[in-house]
């Protein structure tokens, strides 16, 4: 059953929307404006905009007591979950920085990233309780971990530290069934800290760490506010949009556009604990969602369920793709199933998350990640650091410049100053600017094949193999060979009734790549290894 009821609007506003300068008051103005409007539809339940803001001021009641300040590092482990969004917004309330970490991490994972943020204080989800005992050893900037519990009893096994680690740490349960289940009235609204936007962190968020440990993207108030500012005058969202919740929040892709995106216009989000293609396909259906944040690996996982099983997606007005390249096939496969615009864009956590995007009214250019999206600025450079000009011969780094770029990464000057200079993060990422100022990227300059001297995008070369009937997934990646220094070798994923040669993939690239682009080598495998946002490793395939 479907329960989006909204009602009347409460008096006075803690502030005008649009003049935000602490990310908190994203939320606060909701609250104090629709409490009763529900913002969140998880596992049946409805969470009103009031009921999220009042969880998130018994979360601050806790962190005040054990002496949270402004500046705090906090870490939260959590699922997608309403008490993430809660959590989030409680650590911005003190003026605290967050720092989300994906629950699927291993322990020791976990502890870089708490070592490296210098966190004071974790906040968990029961869950993820057992690996955040092993992760605290030796961590001296750590206090107090919060475990979040639910159920009458908590539903919760209290987990042991180590004698070591207990000294040190105060693990404390803090059972959600009985926090503050009532809509907010005007006297119910806490002090929100006053911040410097502009250089006070919000969030630390850690990259995936394809190569190389995770590194702290530092990302102000200023920043995620003007990212998702700009965003909406891209693809626009609005009070009465309902948007799935199914990537990860503790990612920037979860974490802007579908989490701060939807509370930021007062929409409604219909979310589930992790991507699953029932679940999703079931959730898009009841609780007719109109717009589908997501990558395309999970289009790819819908679109193979929905041979086999009919879901009624009328109700998508927008799907939205980022986060990894998305091929021609799939983009005419899901327009068999969905009546709605799929646009493509182009980001990374150290931009807040969007960058460029298809226009949603007007041009959409299939293969290009659009345009820059307003106030921020694409530009290509070569390798002596000159702007290039429009043209698909002149691929160069894409460099992006807005108020939406990091401060840098935390406690590394070096790293920093490698990718930041002159108000442009360099990406590391190749591309071209075509004469409509459209981007497209054809690879990562680290993936860069250069085989007896001649460049090759892998990009270019899974975009060919795509085009095979019968090829689910595929990777590019260079190996090292004596004579010509590298050779091209694919990496192919078959759907399950599909009988293809090596021979074949060859010959279907002989046809359309020159000869020089065709990979030498071609091997089939059963799963193309993924981060948690569809992101190909890689490095593990190398």
């Amino acid at each position: 059953m479907n329960s989006w009821n909204v009602t009347s609007a409460s008096s006075k506003l803690p502030m005008s929307q649009g003049q935000y300068k602490n990310v908190a008051e994203i939320l606060a103005f909701q609250a104090e404006s629709q409490p009763n409007k529900v913002a969140v539809r998880y596992q049946g339940s409805s969470y009103t905009y009031g009921r999220l803001y009042a969880t998130s001021l018994d979360i601050v009641s806790a962190l005040f007591r054990v002496g949270v300040v402004a500046a705090d590092k906090i870490g939260i482990i959590f699922p997608n979950h309403p008490d993430f969004i809660s959590a989030f917004f409680a650590v911005s309330s003190l003026g605290g920085t967050v720092v989300p970490i994906n629950p699927l991490l291993k322990a020791d994972e976990v502890k870089h990233i708490l070592s490296d943020s210098e966190a004071k204080v974790l906040i968990v989800h029961e869950s993820t309780a057992g690996e955040v005992a092993d992760a605290v050893e030796n961590l001296p900037n750590l206090e107090h971990v919060f475990v979040l519990t639910y159920g009458e009893k908590g539903g919760y096994t209290a987990v042991s530290l180590s004698e070591k680690a207990a000294a040190r740490v105060k693990m404390t349960q803090l059972c959600m069934s009985y926090v503050s289940q009532s809509a907010c009235s005007a006297s119910f609204f806490g002090k929100i800290a006053e911040v410097s936007p502009s250089e006070d962190l919000a969030v630390l968020v850690y990259t995936s760490g394809t190569t190389g440990k995770p590194k702290g993207a530092m990302l102000t108030h200023n920043n995620l506010l003007g990212a998702v500012t700009a965003a909406h005058a891209a693809f626009p969202v609005g009070p009465d949009d309902r948007l799935l919740g199914a990537l990860p929040l503790c990612h920037i892709y979860g974490l802007t556009v579908v989490m701060l995106g939807t509370i930021h216009k007062g929409g409604s989000l219909a979310l589930i604990e992790k991507f699953e293609v029932v679940p999703a396909l079931k959730t898009i259906e009841e609780e007719k969602v109109t717009v589908l944040p997501a990558v395309p690996t999970m289009y790819q996982y819908m679109i193979m369920h929905l041979e086999i099983e009919k879901f009624d997606l009328t109700s998508l007005r927008l799907c939205l793709a980022g986060g990894a390249p998305l091929s021609k096939s799939l983009f005419e496969s899901l327009s068999r199933f969905v009546n709605a615009p799929l646009v493509e864009g182009y980001g990374l956590t150290e931009v807040s998350c969007v960058a460029t995007l298809n226009p949603v009214d007007g041009k959409n250019v299939h293969g290009s990640v659009g345009p820059a999206i307003p106030t921020v600025t694409v530009a290509i450079f070569d390798k002596d650091g000159n702007q290039l000009p429009p043209g698909s011969e002149n691929v160069g780094e894409i460099a992006i410049k807005g108020p939406n770029v990091m401060r840098g990464y935390y406690r590394a000057p070096e790293k920093t100053s490698e990718v930041l200079k002159d108000g442009w993060f360099f990406t590391g990422d190749l591309g071209y600017l075509d004469t409509d100022a459209y981007l497209w990227i054809v690879g990562r300059a680290k993936e860069l094949i250069i085989r007896g001297g001649q460049n090759i995008y892998p990009r270019e070369v899974e975009n060919v193999i795509a085009k095979l009937q019968g090829v689910v997934d595929v990777a590019v990646i260079g190996v090292p060979e004596p004579i010509m220094g590298e050779r091209v070798k694919a990496l192919v994923v078959l759907a399950k009734d599909a009988n293809i040669t090596e021979s074949e993939v060859k010959d279907f690239c002989q046809k359309r790549l020159a000869d020089y682009k065709v990979p030498r080598v071609v091997e089939f495998i059963e799963t193309m290894p993924r981060n948690s946002t569809g992101k190909i490793l890689k490095s593990q395939l190398v």
